[in-house]
């Protein structure tokens, strides 16, 4: 709960005062208590077994939307190899892009390689065919290839403002005012070198910053 009011926080002061520093600074430390969400569940503590699944991810974009790219990678690190809990509690979506995520952000080709052609299968589905941008973005990254990463943003963009509406993944939540996952794919894009154009207001310039990923 502390980590979903950090998030409502942290696009307030973006949305109201311009401030990104506090957006940063609040969704960084949002994807830190995952993190040790993680860790206290590894020492044997009390912590619920669905906050260690793969839907993880949603703090992983977090982490990466505030442009931090080591608490990206930490928790990445954390993330995967619970076959059991991950089959009870997460969706076949939520599970294959939790995976993908996680290789892209560890920058590993292997898993890349693997979990990337699932991910656009699993966009093909009913009512997911709105997020096939993410898996162009994906692609885009591993062939370095920055006009294919902008076309994914406009089809993110273009299916986040479809899934604003009635009762959709983002209808009723902070990410009908900016993509969050949008951005944080922008900055994990610019990372790998791309360039990428802001498609205000769902993902503003002054949010996409490019830095360095390399292990």
């Amino acid at each position: 709960m502390l980590a979903l009011n950090l998030r409502f926080f942290a696009v307030a002061d973006y949305y109201l005062k311009h401030d990104v520093d506090s957006f940063q600074r609040q969704l960084t430390e949002a994807a830190e208590l995952e993190i040790g969400l993680f860790l206290r569940h590894a020492a044997g503590e009390p912590i619920d077994d669905s906050l260690v699944s793969m839907l993880s991810y949603k703090s992983l974009f977090n982490a990466l939307a505030a442009n931090n790219m080591d608490v990206a990678k930490r928790l990445a690190l954390n993330m995967g190899g619970r076959d059991v809990l991950e089959k009870k509690y997460d969706h076949p979506f939520d599970y294959v892009m939790g995976y993908t995520l996680r290789a892209f952000v560890l920058n590993d080709f292997a898993e890349m390689e693997r979990w990337l052609p699932k991910l656009f299968v699993a966009c093909e589905q009913h009512k997911l065919t709105d997020l096939s941008g993410y898996a162009q973005v994906f692609q885009a990254i591993l062939e370095k290839n920055s006009l294919l990463a902008n076309e994914g943003f406009q089809s993110i963009v273009r299916g986040h403002v479809r899934q604003t509406k009635a009762n959709r993944i983002f209808a009723n939540t902070d990410d009908e005012i900016i993509c969050i996952w949008g951005i944080g794919m922008a900055n994990l894009a610019a990372a790998r070198q791309l360039q990428i154009a802001a498609i205000p207001p769902l993902l503003p310039g002054d949010l996409i910053n490019p830095t360095d990923i390399r292990e």
